[in-house]
């Protein structure tokens, strides 16, 4: 797969990643819906860049520890993600709808995810992101 398909991941894991952030730091009670789907969103995407890096075309799916398993022979220093992963998927989709509400507590574990999977995912793939 091509470096240019890897980059647009990661602009769009990052466009995530800004938005998780913004929104935190407006107002992390007032947002936590949002924060923590943006924060699936950019788990999600930085994991299908890693994947693409790998040769393999990422599939279409929302399950983060699914995406994990397609990475992880490579990349075993993220396994201790795996709990962490596994919560934050039904972000992706069951707190978009009714029934379900994220509240701060969420949004700040979501955030504190996100910050530690972001710093490890520049490492692994190389990459220098501000």
């Amino acid at each position: 797969m091509s470096d240019e398909l890897v980059n647009e991941w990661l602009a769009k894991a990052e466009e995530d990643y800004k938005t998780m952030e913004e929104l935190y730091n407006h107002s992390p009670s007032e947002f936590a819906n949002s924060i923590c789907f943006h924060a699936q969103q950019c788990a999600e995407k930085y994991l299908k860049a890693l994947i693409t890096k790998q040769s393999v075309e990422p599939p279409w799916f929302h399950a983060l520890e699914s995406l994990l398993d397609l990475v992880i022979s490579k990349t075993p220093e993220l396994e201790k993600y795996r709990v962490e992963l596994a919560g934050l998927t039904p972000y992706a989709t069951e707190y978009r709808y009714p029934g379900k509400v994220a509240n701060q507590g969420d949004a700040e574990m979501c955030v504190k995810i996100i910050r530690k999977l972001r710093t490890d995912m520049k490492s692994i793939l190389k990459i220098s992101i501000t």
